[in-house]
């Protein structure tokens, strides 16, 4: 029990791992260089003052979007239920989405593997962009009285509606991916997504760049009504005309993220603005991006700049084809999971931020290549030297070993959740139970487990949390060296507990659990250490004792078989004679005379 928990705490706060680096903008260069892989920061995106009368500036103005962009923030809330503190688990949610669209197979993947985790009851329901369908969708879920409801609503302005309903059946809903308006805000625990905003604002500087300030383009946007629609066309609009004014919207039209009716505008818009169109940006680097490509290589017109909302793996492979030039990118599973993440804490009784967004980065062709390879190739770490290190005592290797692992880690373009969350949760998890078959004090080492999770809590950056694990180690170290006179080495630890525990089950796989190394790897030091293989060794050391116990007591032998670690008498009547060359009844009667 106390393990689920310590993993629930780990995933749940500590442990949500940005799957990019932290990445410093350099004017000179134009490029964003990477400088390490980072744990979620949880830190409140900078919210500028709100200006007077924000509708009076013109459309084109960042400042009237201002609480559109901003929305939620400042909201106060209504009604909102408490929670029960009782913990994920068992519980059962429902996820209403838009539609079924590649992200959201994605987003369901990382949704659904979330809540496993925890052992939540996940419902998936789509409405396939139909407005009266989700709502009554929404109607039809509140009857069946889930736990909790997560939405993803088609429509901005008419989803309020859907959030004061459910909130006022008692239900606790967290709004996803697309954005509610400022009054569905007051009904719901938290919203969760994509920073659509910031992360158009920084696509709009790179597509700028490339289109050298100046120039033509056209926007194709997202479905009409939801807040991606507006995010997706005015954070570029506003944010070339800050930076870029020469630069000239030539056409934007939304194509219901629909490959045909893609192809279909954008061979219009060819024949149309001819030269002058020499930039596309688009809501979406899939479907859509498909009938943009499509349309421009049978033109010819291939040297047109192409930037995207992302990131799925056909906007990965453009990319790397150079079919596309840059893409925002945007963890479909990440997405999902967040929002689970987010239940989680809720049903733990924590409080939970307003507003969790996604990391913003941009993904270009130039760099693909390097976070493909990053991403998919984090490298191997030998955990079973470390805890050969920790048990043996060795101080300043175990210091030598996190910090090259605070390099290796630091080098990576990419640290995915799943990995950094499963590997600190692993070495965690085996520290503990070094410390528990040492018989150390648990608490004295690392707290009880409500100081685990305020620990992790602050530890924003894998540095941080590798850190605090090493700390951990060393105080391993220290409270070993308090109960012995001299250090002693891990196989000889693991040879005297063999020596003392020969009568009970044993097995190489046993045994290298219980001490947190690889069998292959106690096999080798055991065979270094005593010259004998693991199973030889221990057959020698129980016919050894049985030997005495048939000389020196009346027990029969079938009994000394249990005695001395052999549930079946037959097979140890085998290996005696193996390793004495007699069974026991002659061996008795030999020393006997």
């Amino acid at each position: 029990m106390e393990s689920e928990i310590l993993v629930s705490l780990l995933f749940s706060k500590a442990l949500s791992v940005v799957l990019y680096g932290m990445h410093n903008f350099d004017p000179n260069s134009g490029f964003h260089e990477s400088k390490r892989p980072i744990l979620w920061v949880t830190e409140q995106k900078p919210v500028p003052p709100r200006p007077e009368k924000p509708e009076s500036f013109p459309e084109d103005h960042f400042k009237h979007w201002y609480d559109m962009e901003y929305a939620g923030w400042n909201v106060k809330k209504i009604n909102m239920p408490v929670s029960p503190g009782d913990g994920p688990k068992g519980k059962n949610i429902t996820c209403l989405l838009t539609c079924h669209h590649p992200y959201n197979t994605a987003y369901e993947r990382g949704m659904t593997n979330a809540a496993a985790a925890f052992r939540i009851n996940i419902t998936f329901k789509y409405s396939e962009w139909d407005d009266e369908k989700q709502q009554d969708q929404v109607e039809e879920t509140i009857k069946e009285k889930p736990d909790m409801i997560i939405v993803i609503s088609s429509n901005k302005e008419i989803s309020t509606a859907w959030y004061r309903n459910i909130n006022s059946a008692g239900i606790p809903v967290i709004a996803s991916n697309l954005m509610p308006d400022e009054y569905g805000f007051k009904y719901i625990l938290s919203w969760t997504g994509p920073d659509d905003w910031g992360q158009f604002r920084k696509l709009a500087v790179d597509f700028a760049e490339r289109m050298g300030s100046r120039g033509g383009y056209c926007i194709v946007s997202h479905i009409p009504g939801c807040s991606a629609y507006y995010a997706r066309r005015w954070a570029i609009i506003t944010e070339l005309k800050r930076i870029a004014p020469q630069m000239k919207l030539l056409a934007i039209e939304s194509t219901n993220l629909n490959s045909d009716e893609t192809y279909s505008t954008v061979k219009k818009w060819l024949k149309k603005y001819g030269q002058n169109m020499e930039g596309i940006v688009s809501a979406d680097d899939n479907l859509v991006q498909i009938g943009i490509n499509k349309a421009l290589a049978e033109a010819g017109r291939e040297d047109i700049i192409r930037v995207a909302n992302g990131s799925t793996q056909t906007g990965i492979r453009m990319l790397k084809e150079g079919t596309i030039d840059a893409i925002t990118f945007q963890s479909a599973e990440l997405d999902g999971a967040l929002p689970i993440q987010v239940a989680i804490d809720w049903f733990n009784g924590l409080i939970v931020p307003t507003i969790k967004y996604l990391p913003t980065h941009i993904l270009t062709k130039e760099n693909v290549e390097e976070f493909v390879f990053n991403y998919n190739n984090p490298g191997e770490i030998d955990l079973d030297y470390l805890y050969k290190l920790i048990i043996e005592c060795n101080f300043n290797e175990v210091e030598s070993f996190f910090n090259s692992l605070n390099i290796q880690f630091s080098s990576m373009g990419v640290l995915t959740l799943e990995y950094f969350r499963g590997f600190s949760i692993e070495l965690l998890s085996n520290l503990i139970n070094i410390i528990k078959s040492l018989k150390l004090s648990e608490k004295r080492i690392i707290g009880d487990y409500e100081s685990i999770f305020k620990k992790l809590f602050n530890h924003q950056t894998a540095e941080r949390t590798l850190y605090w694990l090493k700390d951990i180690s060393i105080k391993i170290i220290y409270s070993i060296e308090e109960t012995r006179q001299k250090p002693v080495t891990l196989i000889q630890q693991i040879v005297d507990y063999v020596n003392t525990e020969y009568k009970t089950p044993l097995s190489i796989k046993i045994i290298s659990y219980s001490f947190n190394i690889s069998a292959a790897y106690l096999g080798k030091l055991f065979k270094q250490e005593t010259g004998e293989s693991f199973s030889k060794y221990l057959n020698n050391l129980r016919i050894e004792k049985a030997k005495n116990l048939l000389m020196t007591t009346n027990i029969k032998a079938n009994k000394i078989a249990l005695e001395v670690g052999y549930s079946d008498s037959n097979y140890f009547y085998n290996i005696f004679k193996k390793y004495t060359g007699m069974y026991p009844s002659e061996f008795l009667e030999i020393n006997k005379k």
